[in-house]
Parts: C-alpha cells; sequence; structure tokens
C-alpha cells in the first residue's frame, strides 16, 4: 500500500512537473520571440527615422527640428572628428568627443548602424542609430531602450496567470490518471505479500493491459530468477580464474568495446573499475595492436605484437577471433615481459662491454708477443719489462674473466650455497692482511674497529664482498690517506662500514657505481687495475641475502658505504 501511495504521489509529482516545464519552456521562448520581435522592429523604426532625420539636417533642419520631427528622441549633430556640433537634450559645448563610440566609428553613409548602451551623458540605456552624411557628418538618433531581459520580465505577469491555471487543472487530470494506474497495482502488492508464487489472476482497470502484464512478469520473474542465481555462480566462477591471472585479459565484441577485462589488464593500462565502458581505441592509440584487433574481428585472423602502453612496461599481445553472442569479436591476452626484455638487453650489454674490456689487454699481450718473436725487444731489461706487462695484462685479464665468472654465478645461482657459521670479524681481519696498502708509494692506514658478529653464510661470498670494497677503497684513496673498516650488531643485523679519504664520487655518478662495467673515470680505474665488477659485485652479494647497501661520497673528501646484512640467528 505504502509502495502504491509512492507511486501515485510520484506520477502526480511528475505530471505536475512535466506540465510546470512545459509551460516554463513555451512561456520562456514565447517571451524571448516577442522581445526579440519588438527588439527588430525597434531597430527597423529607428532606422527609419534615422535615414529621414540625415535628410532633414541636409536641408537645413537643427537638432531640435529633427527631434520635434521624429517624436521627441534625442537627436545629436557628430562632426568627422568626433567633436558634436549639437544635441536636442545637451549642451553640445559642454559634451566631450564622441570619435571612440560605437555608433559614431562604424557610421558609414547610405547604411543606419545600431548600438545598444548606457549613456555616460544622461546614465541611461539607449538604442542608438547613426549615420554618416555626404558631407561626413554623423547624424544620430537615440531611442530610450530597456533592453531584451527587461523586456522579457515584463511579461511574466502573464505568464505566471497562465502557468497557475495550467497547474490546477493537470492537478486534476494527474490525480485521476494516478488513481487509475495506481488501483490495480495495490492489488497485485498484496497479493504478492501474502504468497508471491500465487497466480496474480485478473482485476478490475480502466487499463486491463495493467493486469495481464504484472501477471506476465511475475511469471518471468520467477524463472529470471533461477537463471539470474545460475548465472551469477557461473560469473563468479569466472571472475574468481580471471582476477588470478598474472597475464591480462580482455574480450571485445565487434565494435571493439570492452565486454570483460581483469584485474591484471587494468593495471597495465591504469583503469579504474569502469573498464568496460571504453573502447580498445580509447585505452591505447597503438597502430600495431590496433591493426591485430581489426583482423581477429574482421577477418578472423590470429596475430601477437609487442607494445609498450606506459614507461618502463613491455607487454607481449595475443589477439584472437572470439565470438561474442552472435557476433564476431576478439579475446586479447597481455602478458608483461617488461623483465624478459631487460635480462635481454643487460646479457647484451654485458656481452658487449666485457668483449670491449677484454679486448685492451688481450691486444697488449698480443703486441708484446709480436715484438719478442720478431726479435724487436734485445736487451734483457726491455725483455723483462715486456714479460712483466705481458704478465701485468694477463693477471688484468684473469681477474676480469674472475668477476664476470662470480657475476654470473651469483645472478644464475649456480654457486652452491654452502653456508656455514663464522666469525665477520676474522673474515674482515684476513681481507684486510692481504690488500697492499700502497698508493702511489705512500702507505694508506687501514684501522680495523670489528666487533665480533657471527654469520650464517657462504665464507667465500663474504671474502669476496670485504675485498672489493676495502680494495676499492684503497685504490681510490690518496697518498698517505686512510681506510676505516667497522664491524658491529644492530639486533639482529650485522652493520659494515668501509670509510676511506680518497677522491671521491660525484653526486651525479652515485647511483651508477653499482653497474657492471661503470667507471667514473675510465683512464683513472684502469691504471688503477680495476675491472669495473667490484661494487657490481658487492651489490649482487647483498641482494642474495635480502641485505641492504648505501652509499655516501664528497667529492675530493672520501667515500663511506654501509652493508647491512642478517647476522645468525635471524
Amino acid at each position: 500500500m505504502w509502495g502504491c501511495e509512492c507511486l501515485k504521489k510520484a506520477i502526480i509529482a511528475r505530471l505536475i512537473a512535466l506540465t510546470a516545464a512545459a509551460i516554463a519552456v513555451c512561456g520562456l521562448i514565447s517571451s524571448v520571440i516577442f522581445a526579440l520581435r519588438t527588439q527588430d522592429q525597434t531597430e527597423e523604426w529607428l532606422a527609419r527615422l534615422t535615414t529621414s532625420a540625415a535628410e532633414r539636417y541636409q536641408t537645413g533642419d537643427n537638432a531640435n527640428d529633427i527631434s520635434k520631427m521624429s517624436g521627441g528622441l534625442r537627436v545629436t549633430v557628430i562632426a568627422p572628428g568626433g567633436a558634436v556640433l549639437s544635441d536636442s537634450e545637451a549642451d553640445a559645448a559642454q559634451m566631450e568627443n564622441h570619435a571612440d563610440r560605437e555608433e559614431v566609428k562604424n557610421a558609414k553613409e547610405g547604411s543606419v548602424y545600431i548600438d545598444m548602451r548606457r549613456s555616460g551623458t544622461l546614465g541611461k540605456n539607449f538604442m542608438y542609430a547613426s549615420v554618416k552624411t555626404q558631407d561626413g557628418i554623423v547624424v544620430r538618433l537615440s531611442y530610450s531602450y530597456a533592453g531584451l531581459v527587461p523586456n522579457i520580465a515584463a511579461q511574466l505577469p502573464a505568464v505566471l496567470a497562465a502557468a497557475a491555471v495550467a497547474l490546477v487543472l493537470s492537478l486534476f487530470l494527474a490525480g485521476r490518471f494516478a488513481r487509475d494506474v495506481t488501483g490495480p497495482l495495490e492489488h497485485v502488492a498484496q497479493s504478492l505479500s501474502a504468497d508471491p508464487c500465487e497466480p496474480l489472476g485478473s482485476y478490475p482497470s480502466r487499463y486491463p493491459e495493467i493486469g495481464k502484464t504484472l501477471q506476465g512478469i511475475h511469471r518471468l520473474l520467477k524463472q529470471g530468477a533461477d537463471s539470474r542465481k545460475s548465472l551469477l555462480a557461473e560469473r563468479e566462477k569466472v571472475e574468481v580464474i580471471l582476477s588470478g591471472m598474472a597475464e591480462g585479459f580482455i574480450l571485445l565484441d565487434s565494435e571493439k568495446k570492452i565486454l570483460l577485462c581483469n584485474q591484471s589488464a587494468k593495471g597495465f593500462f591504469g583503469l579504474q573499475n569502469d573498464a568496460n565502458a571504453h573502447g580498445m581505441t580509447t585505452l591505447l592509440r597503438d597502430a600495431r595492436l590496433l591493426a591485430a584487433v581489426d583482423n581477429a574481428v574482421q577477418g578472423g585472423q590470429s596475430s601477437t605484437v609487442e607494445i609498450k602502453p606506459k614507461s618502463g612496461l613491455v607487454l607481449r599481445v595475443s589477439v584472437s577471433p572470439a565470438p561474442a553472442g552472435d557476433e564476431p569479436g576478439a579475446t586479447v591476452m597481455l602478458v608483461d615481459i617488461t623483465a624478459e626484455r631487460k635480462l635481454e638487453k643487460q646479457k647484451a650489454d654485458f656481452f658487449s662491454n666485457a668483449s670491449h674490456e677484454l679486448k685492451t689487454p688481450i691486444t697488449s699481450i698480443l703486441g708484446f708477443s709480436e715484438l719478442l718473436n720478431q726479435g724487436a725487444v734485445e736487451g734483457e731489461a726491455e725483455k723483462k719489462e715486456v714479460l712483466r706487462r705481458i704478465e701485468k695484462e694477463a693477471g688484468r685479464m684473469s681477474g676480469l674473466i674472475n668477476d664476470i665468472l662470480m657475476i654470473s654465478n651469483l645472478e644464475s645461482k649456480a654457486e652452491p650455497t654452502e653456508y656455514a657459521a663464522f666469525d665477520f670479524s676474522e673474515v674482515i681481519k684476513e681481507v684486510a692482511a692481504s690488500i697492499s696498502p700502497i698508493k702511489e708509494g705512500a702507505p694508506v692506514a687501514i684501522d680495523l674497529q670489528l666487533e665480533p658478529v657471527t654469520m650464517l653464510a657462504n665464507v667465500r661470498q663474504l671474502r669476496e664482498l670485504c675485498a672489493n670494497l676495502i680494495e676499492n677503497a684503497v685504490k681510490y684513496n690518496k697518498p698517505g690517506g686512510s681506510v676505516t673498516v667497522s664491524l658491529n650488531a644492530e639486533g639482529k643485523t650485522a652493520v659494515l662500514t668501509v670509510r676511506d679519504t680518497g677522491v671521491g664520487i660525484p653526486e651525479k655518478y652515485q647511483q651508477r657505481v653499482f653497474e657492471r662495467f661503470f667507471r667514473v673515470d675510465s683512464g683513472r680505474d684502469k691504471r688503477a687495475g680495476g675491472t669495473g665488477l667490484g661494487l657490481s659485485i658487492v651489490k649482487h652479494i647483498v641482494g642474495l641475502y635480502d641485505g641492504e647497501i648505501s652509499l655516501e661520497s664528497k667529492l675530493g673528501e672520501g667515500t663511506k658505504i654501509e652493508i647491512r646484512l642478517p647476522a645468525a640467528g635471524t
């Protein structure tokens, strides 16, 4: 009953609202048309008077005479320079120059110009009409004209009166119509509340279609509820499968509109939950993907393309034809291959850099060998020097190969993870003792500030980590500088810090020093014997233990590298 009362009120309210809106629109349109028509007629009338006034002025009439002839309208005569020669309602001598007035600037001979604005002299709204005589004099007529909006407002009382009569009549008719419509619905509501499955039967109504329609709707609703329950269960299964996929999935209809889109696909394209409201052309303007979709929808052909929907993301997209109901459609499968492409690029860069780095020592060794074979080196001292340089280049090449193998093992995790418990401070002492602390003939002091910290790790890997850090601190130090190596435990974390007083690293390179083969100063690093892989090895080892690495450096003052690794028992 309450629902039918609400419906009745809604019908009455909407019919009245519709009537009111129709009256308002019709009244407004009529008022605007009437006001516009009135304005056009006024402009035509004023134009005729202005043309006549110009003719009378040329025959010798003054402004006052022309004003009387024009029904008392204000008449102004303006010289070619803008000076006011005479005015029927104001002292021309006290009036300002009118050269900047629109009606004066645009006045033409034989053509009346109309302008509407507020008069600066009289402080009222006027419709101005001006025309230029043969001798360049401008004759202007001014008609007090309130404007379009006031003319429309003047018709408001008549419109409101008509609206009131129409609303009273519509209220009566709407109430009668609402009772005829909602009466049968009230009976239906009572029957459904008693037994929803009971046939509704026929109910008296001025509109018999209502009763029959509601009865058919009831049967259809019951069938629909059963079907909907089944469809929802199937849909939930599909959604669970699609939401659990790492790959993106999109189902398109024949017009390339999205029918289905899982969370992964939304993430790839940065879509919100209303992705189904979009078409593929609005999501992505990649010509290859759109062509693949067209081939699948229109030609029934499958294809695969690679796209970059946003920076740092590469997708392999497989598009296949799939019917969407009775019409052709397509499925779009998206696989994130960013890591794969990045790995391929890293491998390519690695081999390129490794080849470049190996080329120099090999070239040197070949050159020195040719000198020896050709007998170009005669003295024993010179031969020893050549052999020493061959040995140095071979050692450099051996070190580079060892570093490359180390990185390769760390990345592929091919090296066996033989973990053992040991005192990390003892490993650091052994490494420090094995490094020659000499820089250009001057000693570099290595200060060890170590606390015993037990680690459960691969001893060889942590020895390699320490060796690279301490060797770098010595190599890139200043003659007579110092290196401070500290180790302490913070809870269950081992904190290793290596600080030097060396040349430092420019700020713009500090994030790149952990890249493979990167050198801040290539010439200086090669002279120091570096391979460009030391800090990259350090970073890989730290990552292997889920540790953290940080770097602080000031140019000319030194560098500090801090390593945080899980200690034994964590």
